[in-house]
């Protein structure tokens, strides 16, 4: 602020005396002591309401950084969780073993159960023809020994 050394205060002090009088001069001082006090808790108390201002201001970016901080967590923890999804179907497809070897398309991918039969020939390259597939006949109740 204002750089008044001890020269200048003495100056000063010597100016007033000469202008008011000694009389006066205790009186003066001690209105401009009262002044001076009140200008300083006055610019003190504005520092004061700057600073908590600046406190305010300072604490309502902390919440707002936090709340975005949340944002980006939640969408961190969505894409993970997606990834995780994605990584599994991959795993999946490649845990899967695939045709047999040698199948073609076309081919009947599985035997048929034991108590079906085919009509048309085992070939399993028969294409041409549709397949069908029938139920074999009940095995028959043996039938007795021939008497000679």
């Amino acid at each position: 602020m204002f750089e008044i050394g001890f020269w200048e205060m003495v100056l000063v002090g010597v100016v007033a005396m000469i202008v008011v009088g000694p009389e006066r001069l205790p009186g003066l001082a001690r209105t401009a002591g009262m002044w001076l006090g009140k200008a300083r808790r006055m610019v003190a108390d504005v520092k004061a309401e700057v600073d908590r201002e600046l406190h305010l201001e300072e604490i309502k970016q902390s919440l707002r950084q936090q709340v975005e901080l949340t944002d980006i967590n939640q969408m961190k923890q969505d894409f993970t969780a997606q990834a995780k999804a994605i990584q599994e179907d991959i795993q999946a497809e490649f845990d899967d073993p695939g045709p047999p070897p040698g199948w073609q398309p076309g081919m009947i991918s599985a035997p048929p159960p034991p108590d079906w039969q085919s009509s048309v020939a085992d070939s399993p390259m028969a294409e041409s023809a549709p397949v069908s597939l029938q139920k074999s006949p009940p095995p028959s109740a043996p039938s007795p020994p021939a008497a000679n």
